[in-house]
Protein backbone atom coordinates (compact mmCIF):
# COMPACT_ATOMS: atom_id res chain seq x y z
CA UNK A 1 0.00 0.00 0.00
CA UNK A 2 1.09 3.61 -0.59
CA UNK A 3 2.32 5.68 1.95
CA UNK A 4 -0.03 8.61 1.67
CA UNK A 5 0.89 10.83 5.26
CA UNK A 6 3.65 11.20 7.22
CA UNK A 7 3.30 12.38 10.87
CA UNK A 8 6.16 14.03 12.62
CA UNK A 9 6.27 14.38 16.50
CA UNK A 10 4.29 11.36 15.82
CA UNK A 11 5.51 9.60 19.49
CA UNK A 12 4.05 12.36 21.33
CA UNK A 13 0.67 12.77 23.38
CA UNK A 14 -0.96 14.35 19.79
CA UNK A 15 1.33 13.09 16.84
CA UNK A 16 0.66 9.71 18.29
CA UNK A 17 -3.56 9.68 18.35
CA UNK A 18 -3.15 11.21 14.67
CA UNK A 19 -1.33 8.17 13.66
CA UNK A 20 -3.96 6.01 15.36
CA UNK A 21 -6.41 7.94 14.00
CA UNK A 22 -5.51 7.64 10.12
CA UNK A 23 -4.23 3.76 10.37
CA UNK A 24 -7.58 3.14 11.67
CA UNK A 25 -9.28 4.31 8.85
CA UNK A 26 -7.40 1.88 6.92
CA UNK A 27 -4.90 4.71 5.67
CA UNK A 28 -0.96 3.78 5.09
CA UNK A 29 1.20 6.21 7.40
CA UNK A 30 4.64 6.94 8.13
CA UNK A 31 5.97 8.73 10.72
CA UNK A 32 9.27 10.37 11.28
CA UNK A 33 10.71 9.52 15.14
CA UNK A 34 14.36 10.07 16.40
CA UNK A 35 16.32 6.91 17.22
CA UNK A 36 15.66 7.29 21.18
CA UNK A 37 12.63 8.47 21.16
CA UNK A 38 9.93 6.05 23.08
CA UNK A 39 7.52 4.62 20.83
CA UNK A 40 5.08 3.23 23.23
CA UNK A 41 2.42 5.43 22.56
CA UNK A 42 2.79 3.90 18.85
CA UNK A 43 1.33 0.62 20.41
CA UNK A 44 2.34 -1.20 17.50
CA UNK A 45 0.84 0.10 15.06
CA UNK A 46 1.78 -1.19 11.27
CA UNK A 47 3.39 2.29 10.60
CA UNK A 48 6.50 3.06 8.22
CA UNK A 49 9.41 4.77 10.31
CA UNK A 50 11.40 6.76 9.42
CA UNK A 51 14.32 7.53 11.73
CA UNK A 52 15.14 11.57 11.49
CA UNK A 53 14.79 14.47 13.42
CA UNK A 54 12.63 17.71 12.13
CA UNK A 55 16.08 19.41 12.47
CA UNK A 56 17.96 17.23 10.21
CA UNK A 57 16.76 18.78 6.54
CA UNK A 58 18.21 15.90 4.61
CA UNK A 59 15.84 13.20 7.15
CA UNK A 60 12.88 15.02 6.46
CA UNK A 61 13.55 14.98 2.91
CA UNK A 62 13.87 11.14 2.74
CA UNK A 63 10.65 11.07 5.03
CA UNK A 64 8.85 12.71 2.59
CA UNK A 65 9.39 10.54 -0.51
CA UNK A 66 5.96 9.49 -1.72
CA UNK A 67 3.95 11.30 0.54
CA UNK A 68 0.36 13.08 0.22
CA UNK A 69 0.19 15.15 3.37
CA UNK A 70 2.48 15.48 5.80
CA UNK A 71 1.00 16.73 9.75
CA UNK A 72 3.96 18.46 11.43
CA UNK A 73 3.13 17.78 15.24
CA UNK A 74 6.53 17.83 16.31
CA UNK A 75 7.58 20.68 18.41
CA UNK A 76 8.93 21.26 22.32
CA UNK A 77 6.19 21.95 24.57
CA UNK A 78 7.71 23.20 27.71
CA UNK A 79 7.48 25.40 30.52
CA UNK A 80 10.72 26.63 32.07
CA UNK A 81 13.07 25.72 29.17
CA UNK A 82 16.60 24.97 30.58
CA UNK A 83 18.10 25.57 26.48
CA UNK A 84 15.35 28.09 24.72
CA UNK A 85 18.12 27.76 21.73
CA UNK A 86 16.94 24.67 21.35
CA UNK A 87 12.95 25.25 21.63
CA UNK A 88 14.13 27.42 18.43
CA UNK A 89 15.68 24.91 16.57
CA UNK A 90 13.35 22.15 17.40
CA UNK A 91 9.99 24.55 16.87
CA UNK A 92 11.10 26.80 13.91
CA UNK A 93 14.15 25.70 12.53
CA UNK A 94 11.94 22.52 12.72
CA UNK A 95 8.70 23.50 10.90
CA UNK A 96 10.97 25.29 8.40
CA UNK A 97 12.58 22.06 7.41
CA UNK A 98 9.40 20.34 7.43
CA UNK A 99 7.25 23.34 5.27
CA UNK A 100 9.62 23.93 2.82
CA UNK A 101 10.56 20.68 1.80
CA UNK A 102 7.05 19.73 1.80
CA UNK A 103 6.34 22.55 -0.74
CA UNK A 104 9.70 21.40 -2.97
CA UNK A 105 7.72 18.25 -3.15
CA UNK A 106 4.24 19.65 -3.60
CA UNK A 107 3.36 17.73 -0.54
CA UNK A 108 0.08 19.26 1.31
CA UNK A 109 1.81 20.42 5.10
CA UNK A 110 -1.20 20.50 8.05
CA UNK A 111 0.78 22.62 10.17
CA UNK A 112 0.02 22.22 14.07
CA UNK A 113 0.78 25.59 16.09
CA UNK A 114 -1.76 26.99 18.80
CA UNK A 115 -3.83 29.89 19.90
CA UNK A 116 -0.54 30.55 21.91
CA UNK A 117 0.54 31.65 18.79
CA UNK A 118 -2.38 34.50 18.47
CA UNK A 119 -1.95 35.47 21.90
CA UNK A 120 -4.33 36.44 24.80
CA UNK A 121 -7.47 37.73 24.21
CA UNK A 122 -10.62 39.30 25.88
CA UNK A 123 -13.88 38.02 27.93
CA UNK A 124 -15.18 37.23 24.53
CA UNK A 125 -14.06 34.31 22.07
CA UNK A 126 -12.42 35.43 19.42
CA UNK A 127 -12.00 34.03 15.72
CA UNK A 128 -9.11 33.46 13.54
CA UNK A 129 -8.00 36.79 12.97
CA UNK A 130 -6.86 37.45 16.48
CA UNK A 131 -3.59 38.68 16.85
CA UNK A 132 -1.40 40.31 19.97
CA UNK A 133 1.48 41.67 18.60
CA UNK A 134 2.93 42.46 21.82
CA UNK A 135 5.71 40.77 23.14
CA UNK A 136 5.83 36.87 24.07
CA UNK A 137 5.51 36.20 27.72
CA UNK A 138 7.73 32.77 27.11
CA UNK A 139 9.89 31.05 24.77
CA UNK A 140 7.45 28.29 24.19
CA UNK A 141 5.02 31.32 22.96
CA UNK A 142 7.64 33.13 21.13
CA UNK A 143 8.75 30.17 19.12
CA UNK A 144 4.88 29.00 18.41
CA UNK A 145 4.55 33.08 17.35
CA UNK A 146 7.66 32.65 14.93
CA UNK A 147 6.69 29.32 13.64
CA UNK A 148 3.42 30.48 13.02
CA UNK A 149 4.27 33.62 11.17
CA UNK A 150 6.88 31.15 9.00
CA UNK A 151 4.02 28.95 8.48
CA UNK A 152 2.12 31.88 7.02
CA UNK A 153 4.85 33.53 5.09
CA UNK A 154 5.37 30.04 3.59
CA UNK A 155 1.42 29.77 2.04
CA UNK A 156 1.93 33.43 0.77
CA UNK A 157 4.47 32.61 -1.49
CA UNK A 158 2.76 29.55 -2.82
CA UNK A 159 2.94 26.77 -0.84
CA UNK A 160 -0.18 23.77 0.04
CA UNK A 161 0.39 25.31 3.80
CA UNK A 162 -2.87 25.18 6.46
CA UNK A 163 -2.56 25.31 9.96
CA UNK A 164 -4.52 24.35 12.95
CA UNK A 165 -4.48 25.99 16.15
CA UNK A 166 -5.70 23.76 18.66
CA UNK A 167 -6.42 25.35 22.24
CA UNK A 168 -5.15 23.71 25.89
CA UNK A 169 -4.95 19.85 24.80
CA UNK A 170 -6.17 17.46 27.51
CA UNK A 171 -6.79 13.99 27.88
CA UNK A 172 -5.56 10.51 29.34
CA UNK A 173 -2.09 9.84 29.71
CA UNK A 174 -1.00 13.48 29.21
CA UNK A 175 2.94 14.41 30.02
CA UNK A 176 2.23 17.94 30.21
CA UNK A 177 1.98 20.50 33.03
CA UNK A 178 -2.02 20.22 32.08
CA UNK A 179 -1.69 16.71 32.43
CA UNK A 180 0.10 17.29 36.14
CA UNK A 181 -2.49 19.83 37.02
CA UNK A 182 -4.88 17.37 36.23
CA UNK A 183 -3.35 14.69 38.35
CA UNK A 184 -3.74 17.32 40.85
CA UNK A 185 -6.88 18.55 40.43
CA UNK A 186 -8.51 14.86 40.02
CA UNK A 187 -7.31 14.05 43.80
CA UNK A 188 -9.70 17.29 45.03
CA UNK A 189 -8.26 20.43 46.14
CA UNK A 190 -10.34 22.55 48.34
CA UNK A 191 -8.52 26.13 47.50
CA UNK A 192 -8.19 27.06 43.86
CA UNK A 193 -6.90 29.97 42.55
CA UNK A 194 -7.98 32.78 39.38
CA UNK A 195 -11.82 31.81 38.92
CA UNK A 196 -12.80 34.49 36.47
CA UNK A 197 -10.01 33.77 34.29
CA UNK A 198 -10.76 31.92 30.76
CA UNK A 199 -8.82 28.88 28.85
CA UNK A 200 -9.85 27.16 25.61
CA UNK A 201 -9.69 23.60 25.83
CA UNK A 202 -9.95 20.58 23.35
CA UNK A 203 -9.66 16.67 23.96
CA UNK A 204 -6.68 15.56 22.64
CA UNK A 205 -8.94 12.86 19.85
CA UNK A 206 -10.94 15.55 19.17
CA UNK A 207 -8.07 17.85 18.12
CA UNK A 208 -6.23 15.24 15.97
CA UNK A 209 -9.70 14.57 14.28
CA UNK A 210 -9.69 18.70 13.68
CA UNK A 211 -6.46 18.43 11.94
CA UNK A 212 -7.05 15.29 10.28
CA UNK A 213 -10.16 17.43 8.87
CA UNK A 214 -7.84 20.33 8.28
CA UNK A 215 -6.18 18.37 5.73
CA UNK A 216 -8.92 17.07 4.39
CA UNK A 217 -11.65 19.56 3.48
CA UNK A 218 -9.21 23.19 4.51
CA UNK A 219 -8.37 25.04 2.33
CA UNK A 220 -4.80 25.72 1.55
CA UNK A 221 -3.21 29.67 3.69
CA UNK A 222 -6.09 29.23 5.90
CA UNK A 223 -6.16 28.76 9.56
CA UNK A 224 -8.78 26.80 11.38
CA UNK A 225 -9.01 26.96 15.43
CA UNK A 226 -9.74 23.91 17.06
CA UNK A 227 -10.86 24.53 20.47
CA UNK A 228 -14.01 22.80 22.11
CA UNK A 229 -14.73 25.24 24.70
CA UNK A 230 -13.87 28.34 26.53
CA UNK A 231 -14.90 28.33 29.92
CA UNK A 232 -13.43 29.69 33.40
CA UNK A 233 -11.29 28.55 35.60
CA UNK A 234 -14.32 27.81 37.95
CA UNK A 235 -15.88 26.43 35.94
CA UNK A 236 -13.32 23.73 34.85
CA UNK A 237 -12.51 23.21 38.74
CA UNK A 238 -16.22 22.27 39.15
CA UNK A 239 -16.33 20.15 36.24
CA UNK A 240 -13.63 17.85 37.91
CA UNK A 241 -15.20 17.72 40.87
CA UNK A 242 -18.48 17.07 39.03
CA UNK A 243 -16.68 14.02 37.32
CA UNK A 244 -14.94 13.05 39.76
CA UNK A 245 -17.03 12.94 42.72
CA UNK A 246 -15.07 15.39 44.57
CA UNK A 247 -16.03 18.30 46.62
CA UNK A 248 -15.66 21.35 44.63
CA UNK A 249 -13.13 24.22 45.57
CA UNK A 250 -14.46 26.03 48.57
CA UNK A 251 -12.26 29.00 48.73
CA UNK A 252 -10.31 30.88 45.98
CA UNK A 253 -7.30 32.68 46.69
CA UNK A 254 -6.91 36.20 45.67
CA UNK A 255 -5.41 37.16 42.38
CA UNK A 256 -3.28 39.83 43.67
CA UNK A 257 -2.07 36.92 46.36
CA UNK A 258 -1.30 34.15 43.92
CA UNK A 259 0.95 36.59 41.46
CA UNK A 260 2.89 38.13 44.50
CA UNK A 261 3.35 34.92 46.23
CA UNK A 262 3.84 33.01 42.95
CA UNK A 263 6.52 35.34 41.73
CA UNK A 264 8.33 35.44 44.99
CA UNK A 265 8.66 31.89 44.62
CA UNK A 266 9.72 31.58 40.90
CA UNK A 267 12.28 34.25 42.07
CA UNK A 268 13.76 32.19 45.19
CA UNK A 269 12.91 28.68 43.62
CA UNK A 270 16.31 26.77 41.92
CA UNK A 271 16.40 25.15 38.69
CA UNK A 272 13.85 24.27 36.63
CA UNK A 273 11.31 24.85 39.54
CA UNK A 274 11.41 28.05 39.55
CA UNK A 275 11.64 28.84 35.64
CA UNK A 276 8.61 26.24 35.27
CA UNK A 277 6.95 28.70 37.70
CA UNK A 278 8.06 31.87 36.01
CA UNK A 279 6.79 30.33 32.58
CA UNK A 280 3.25 29.72 34.39
CA UNK A 281 2.92 33.02 35.71
CA UNK A 282 3.91 34.34 32.60
CA UNK A 283 1.16 33.19 30.64
CA UNK A 284 -1.56 33.02 32.77
CA UNK A 285 -1.14 35.86 35.10
CA UNK A 286 -4.23 38.44 34.54
CA UNK A 287 -4.50 37.28 30.83
CA UNK A 288 -7.57 35.04 28.92
CA UNK A 289 -7.44 32.60 26.13
CA UNK A 290 -10.96 32.25 24.66
CA UNK A 291 -11.38 31.34 21.72
CA UNK A 292 -14.12 30.11 18.93
CA UNK A 293 -14.28 27.17 17.04
CA UNK A 294 -17.26 27.93 14.61
CA UNK A 295 -15.38 28.18 11.56
CA UNK A 296 -13.99 24.39 12.02
CA UNK A 297 -17.26 23.08 13.10
CA UNK A 298 -19.38 24.88 10.20
CA UNK A 299 -16.52 24.14 7.73
CA UNK A 300 -15.11 21.41 8.33
CA UNK A 301 -17.88 19.40 10.06
CA UNK A 302 -16.10 19.48 13.46
CA UNK A 303 -17.93 17.82 15.89
CA UNK A 304 -15.68 18.02 19.03
CA UNK A 305 -17.17 16.61 22.74
CA UNK A 306 -17.87 18.83 25.59
CA UNK A 307 -15.31 19.63 27.98
CA UNK A 308 -17.28 17.60 31.23
CA UNK A 309 -17.57 14.69 28.46
CA UNK A 310 -13.95 15.18 27.86
CA UNK A 311 -12.60 15.08 31.84
CA UNK A 312 -15.39 12.27 32.11
CA UNK A 313 -12.61 10.06 30.03
CA UNK A 314 -9.85 11.48 32.00
CA UNK A 315 -11.65 10.40 35.05
CA UNK A 316 -12.54 7.01 34.02
CA UNK A 317 -8.66 6.45 32.82
CA UNK A 318 -7.28 7.66 36.43
CA UNK A 319 -9.76 4.91 37.50
CA UNK A 320 -8.61 2.38 35.43
CA UNK A 321 -4.79 3.23 36.06
CA UNK A 322 -5.42 2.49 40.13
CA UNK A 323 -7.56 -0.23 39.13
CA UNK A 324 -4.57 -1.68 37.30
CA UNK A 325 -1.86 -0.66 40.37
CA UNK A 326 -4.20 -2.37 42.75
CA UNK A 327 -4.73 -5.43 40.64
CA UNK A 328 -0.87 -6.04 39.92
Amino acid sequence: MPVTSLITGATGFLGSRIAHLLHGRGESVRVLVRTTSDRRRLGGLAVEYAEGDVTDRASVEKALDGVDTVYHAAALYEFGTPDPALMERINVGGTANVLEAAHDRSVLAVHVSSVAALGPTGDSPVVEGHWRADTPRSPYEASKKRAHVLAQELAASGARVRIGMPGAIYGPDDPSVLGLAHKLLFRGMPVALGPRFIISFVHVDDCADGLVRVGERGADGEGYILAAQAVTFRHWFETIARVSGHAAPRWYLPDWLVWDVGDRAARLLPGRPGRVLRDALAMSGGENYAFSSERARRELGWEPRSLEEGLADVAGWYRSQKQRKEGA
